[in-house]
């Protein structure tokens, strides 16, 4: 008998029902140990996935050919190197565009929430009109347009920043504020009517320039040399809370989506709420380019014209106008007094080269010739990686390679136990005619569907597990998930593993029909 006979024969499926039965051993055990199997192939494979997606992610920095070189304690020609730097014979020879200096310092900034603190590494630009910043404000490393328009029309004594989207996460942020608050260390400041933190810190904003998915040397943050020689000016200038001009000033930012009537409504009702004369919208007194942030809006100011207001009151007029618009995007900044101070440390050389040829023979002579010392970590990681990851790969497949063969002896020892049982029934079929293929193809049929619900249990399961570690807030750097299931990998595994089990049964059933329907009747 044709197997095309066999299928369209009343007693297929009563044949197929009841051997698929047999075959899945009682409970179902032999599906459940082999969607086990399956399972843990997948869990691997995903896991193997995501690391590997993971590290490359970390290894592949796309400001690689930016070198930094550390000034530390003093060590070494610094200022001898940095003039080295300008030299054009030493750009051709070691195959570098130009250089930078900047430094950098940790800061505190507080989340979204007051008892969110983020202690920030934050790295400072001479200025921000460099090829680097360029690179960084490249539309595929900036997150949905958040940036300014045109970063060269930036004031450059801006003290705006340029921050990760990770850290605006950690901050609490779904979507980029126009401003952040930095920590100001301002004891003193309730009296003015600011809120403390500690009795110690408050909230001052700073713009955001732009939100992007990196930054170079796994900073946080950057921005001018200008914000970091404010800020190291306590007691002066822009940073210091304790000013009386900055609390008796009502100063907002609006972005262009929130209408200026409605702000104008909100302020005219808190006017007749809180004082005996009306409070009136300037709109054209305050222009400061140092807070430009990445979003539209204008600058405008409230003014009270009422002389018996205190510092509270004017407190209490600002926190009900942000009960009120605070979620729109209004913001209050201040009338901060800037002030040029003039930049005296250096902490790094950023070397952008044109490609790393030349990088170990550049490295000798900074070392030889200036006794200073180039962070080569990254460039190391770099070249490390081609080899880590070909391992991780390799590893990853022997991981697929012993699944398999772990399948393959379970189906090899399954068909073999159950047919040593069947023999007769095998050398009755034969007997009455039913072929070889016929029978052959009936078993793959079972076993084909058996190896697709065990594959689609497993894969379920392995989704499963992703997403609930998903859920669960369980990701890398709020980037990469612990599993990541769907690859190449796991559509080549899934055909390798059903051609190999189906070949199995082909195998081990054409070595059993060899024999006679006498030999396998009698067992002989």
């Amino acid at each position: 008998m044709k197997i095309i006979d066999l299928i369209k024969s009343d007693y297929f499926l009563l044949f197929v029902k009841r051997e698929g039965k047999v075959v899945l051993g009682k409970s179902y055990s032999n599906l459940w140990l082999l969607t086990a199997v399956l399972s843990a192939t997948f869990l691997a494979i995903a896991f193997s996935n995501a690391s590997l997606d993971y590290l490359s992610y970390k290894m592949d920095d796309p400001f690689i050919n930016w070198v930094d070189i550390k000034n530390e304690y003093g060590e070494g020609d610094f200022y001898g190197l940095e003039y080295a730097l300008d030299l054009d014979e030493n750009k051709e020879r070691y195959h570098y565009y130009d250089y930078q200096a900047d430094h950098s310092y940790t800061y505190m900034f507080f989340g979204q929430e007051e008892h969110n603190i983020q202690y920030l590494k934050c790295r400072f630009f001479q200025n921000l009109n460099t090829s680097l910043v360029e690179a960084i404000l490249n539309k595929d490393n900036v997150v949905k347009n958040w940036k300014v328009d045109n970063i060269s029309d930036v004031n450059p004594n801006t003290i705006g920043v340029i921050i990760t989207e990770e850290v605006m996460k950690k901050m609490g942020y779904d979507s980029a504020p126009s401003f952040i608050d930095y920590m100001s260390y301002a004891p003193g400041a309730d009296a003015l009517g600011f809120d403390l933190l500690e009795d110690e810190f408050a909230r001052l904003p700073v713009p955001v320039l732009a939100v992007v998915k990196r930054l170079p040397g796994n900073v946080d943050m950057i921005s001018t040399s200008y914000f970091y020689q404010q800020a190291c000016n306590d007691n002066t200038y822009p940073f210091n809370m304790c000013n009386p001009d900055y609390a008796g000033n009502l100063t907002y930012f609006i972005p262009a989506d929130l209408k200026m009537d409605r702000f104008r409504k909100i302020v005219e009702e808190v006017g007749v709420q809180y004082t005996e004369s009306e409070l009136e919208i300037d709109e054209y007194s305050f222009y400061s380019p140092e807070l430009i942030p990445f979003r539209d809006g204008q600058f405008v100011i409230v003014n009270c014209f009422d002389d018996y207001l205190d510092y509270e009151e004017l407190k209490s007029i600002n926190e009900k106008i942000l009960d009120e618009l605070a979620d729109d995007g209004l913001y209050r900044v201040y009338s901060y007094a800037f002030s040029d101070y003039p930049l005296t440390q250096k902490a790094f050389l950023s070397v952008h080269f044109e490609d790393l040829d030349m990088i170990r023979d550049f490295e000798s002579y900074v070392r030889d010739t200036f006794k200073v010392r180039i962070e080569m970590s990254q460039i190391n990681a770099k070249e490390n990686f081609n080899a880590v990851s070909a391992m991780g790969n390799i590893l990853s497949w022997v991981i697929i390679v012993f699944a398999i063969v772990c399948i393959v002896l379970f189906i090899v020892n399954l068909l073999q136990s159950y047919f040593q049982k069947v023999k007769r029934n095998l050398g009755t079929f034969k007997a009455f005619g039913i072929s070889d293929k016929a029978l052959i193809s009936v078993y793959v049929i079972i076993l084909a569907a058996i190896m697709l619900v065990a594959i689609i249990v497993s894969i379920t399961v392995t989704w499963l597990a992703e997403g609930c570690l998903h859920l669960c807030g369980v990701l890398k750097d709020g980037v990469f998930d612990y599993l990541s299931l769907w690859s190449i990998k796991t559509g080549c595994s899934i055909i390798i593993i059903i051609f190999a089990s189906t070949y199995t049964v082909y195998f081990v059933m054409s070595r059993l029909l060899k024999s006679t329907p006498g030999d396998l009747i009698y067992d002989r």
